[in-house]
């Protein structure tokens, strides 16, 4: 017969009833969603993350997802007593189409305005015409000036350039880009840049060589790239900075870099190191020469797979990557990401996600979420299926990054069914990704301001996003810009 409790007795009912009492009050004291007022934590958040105490790594992240009103966070950044958020700004408000000569007038110093300017050149953002006005107010670093210059290409600046390739007081490598620009117009300077170069130590010397050499590829300088070969030394095979001009003459001089590549191939002492010089073919997307096949080690499923994508026809090599990919070979991810995000290739990033959501290695994570970012923008289901009965929190969380970035009703809807996980955390991801396409109901939009204040398991680099979307769906970001931009302001 089932015990009844009808039967308890006075005393111990008492206890109970004081027992629950003190529960109750120890849970209202130490609960925060009862105290804490979600749009003033949210607030709090977003002054943390890109107000005066932010970081300009905060700013790009928030920028890059182009929220509603956001800009205005952006424009009161250029006034930042902090450089590097004033830069951070401008570099974002460039991104979304203002004028890069008006944002350049804004900022304070030549060193922030040279930052601004190699940013928006790394970006593609400045066209030849801009670069020529912008070096003609001169008003930027010697760095940056040398840059502008050479992507100008004017034949009126070849004086500027020499006098900056000789220039004692100017930076080592705006001298470098200088050079390069007037042997790329015919006129020979890179060889008198490298003997001065030979007074700094062997570390100062790469790096700046290093530094110029990136900038002349970008450039596309073929003929100083050339140039630059016999000037850089002899070197072993598995030196770092012949392995770049190497790369750099594959992309601009084929020939020439195909017979760079055969001299260094043929300086390998032994086969194991080997793989390094051939995955700099696939990089450049030059074809394997056939007879070089046996340098290359197979003993094993990675060395295989490997020499089966650098052997493979140039056209044909993303599909022959998924087998080093599926193995975790961090190079071969590393090359066929951009190729996978560029072309939209599924097979490729499906490959990519879960190859990299398996392996434990440090750093692969960046693998899966980029893949699932671009996953979630191309087909969302393929996401959405990995999903189910999925237990590995990592995996959920790279999932559902890729759900939030896209922002996207179609990524909305694979989300949706996760909002009443048992999982606070999972709950709260879900959350986000609807909030970013959809429109919340009442008690969404409170847990989302719980999520925003701390309380919903949210990994800390999400709060921010959460906070800006509680604000928005609440009705209350209007409002509360001005109070985060105050907050940049006085800081």
């Amino acid at each position: 017969m089932p015990r009844r409790f009808s039967c308890l007795s006075s005393s111990m009912l008492v206890a109970i009833t004081a027992l629950i009492l003190f529960s109750n009050a120890t849970f209202a004291q130490s609960n925060p969603y009862g105290r804490v007022d979600p749009i003033e934590a949210s607030i709090s958040v977003l002054r943390r993350s890109v107000g005066g105490a932010g970081t300009p790594a905060n700013v790009g992240e928030l920028a890059g997802l182009h929220l509603p009103g956001f800009s205005s966070i952006l424009q009161a950044g250029m006034t930042n007593p902090s450089p590097p958020m004033r830069v951070r700004a401008a570099v974002s408000l460039a991104n979304e189409g203002e004028s890069i000569p008006l944002l350049l007038s804004r900022l304070d110093s030549p060193d922030e305005r040279g930052a601004f300017i190699i940013a928006v050149f790394s970006d593609g953002l400045i066209e030849p015409s801009i670069a020529g006005t912008i070096a003609d107010g001169n008003f930027t670093n010697d760095v940056a000036l040398a840059v502008l210059l050479a992507l100008a290409d004017r034949d009126q600046d070849t004086d500027r350039l020499s006098r900056l390739a000789v220039d004692q007081d100017a930076a080592w490598l705006t001298r470098g880009i200088a050079a390069a620009s007037l042997d790329q117009r015919g006129t020979s300077a890179i060889e008198g840049w490298f003997q001065a170069l030979s007074k700094l130590t062997p570390a100062e010397h790469d790096r700046n060589v290093f530094e110029m050499l990136a900038i002349a590829e970008r450039l596309g300088f073929d003929v100083a790239i050339e140039r630059m070969e016999p000037l850089i030394g002899p070197r072993p095979s598995n030196d770092a900075l012949r392995a770049a001009l190497v790369e750099s003459l594959l992309e601009l001089a084929p020939e020439d870099g195909i017979s760079a590549w055969k001299s260094m191939l043929a300086d390998c002492p032994e086969d194991g190191r080997s793989t390094p010089i051939g995955m700099l073919l696939v990089s450049a997307g030059q074809p394997a020469p056939k007879e070089t096949k046996g340098r290359f080690p197979s003993g094993d499923k990675m060395s295989e797979a490997i020499s089966e994508l650098i052997f493979a026809a140039p056209d044909q090599r993303l599909q022959a990557s998924i087998a080093a990919i599926e193995l975790g070979h961090r190079p071969t991810m590393i090359w066929a990401m951009a190729k996978a995000e560029e072309m939209a290739n599924l097979a490729l990033l499906e490959a990519i996600f879960d190859s990299a959501s398996r392996s434990t290695r440090n750093g692969i994570e960046r693998f899966a979420i980029r893949a699932s970012e671009a996953l979630a923008a191309a087909a969302p289901s393929e996401l959405g299926r990995r999903l189910v009965d999925q237990e590995d929190p990592a995996v959920i969380d790279f999932i559902f990054r890729g759900l939030i970035a896209a922002g996207t009703p179609e990524a909305a809807a694979e989300a949706r069914p996760y909002l009443e996980a048992s999982d606070r955390t999972t709950r709260s991801l879900a959350l986000l990704a609807v909030a970013r396409a959809a429109d919340l109901d009442e008690s969404q939009i409170r847990l989302l301001g719980r999520a925003a204040a701390g309380g919903g398991g949210l990994p800390p680099d999400l709060r921010p996003l959460a906070a800006w979307l509680f604000l928005e769906a609440s009705g209350e970001l209007q409002n509360s810009i001005p109070r985060i931009i105050e907050c940049i302001i006085e800081s």
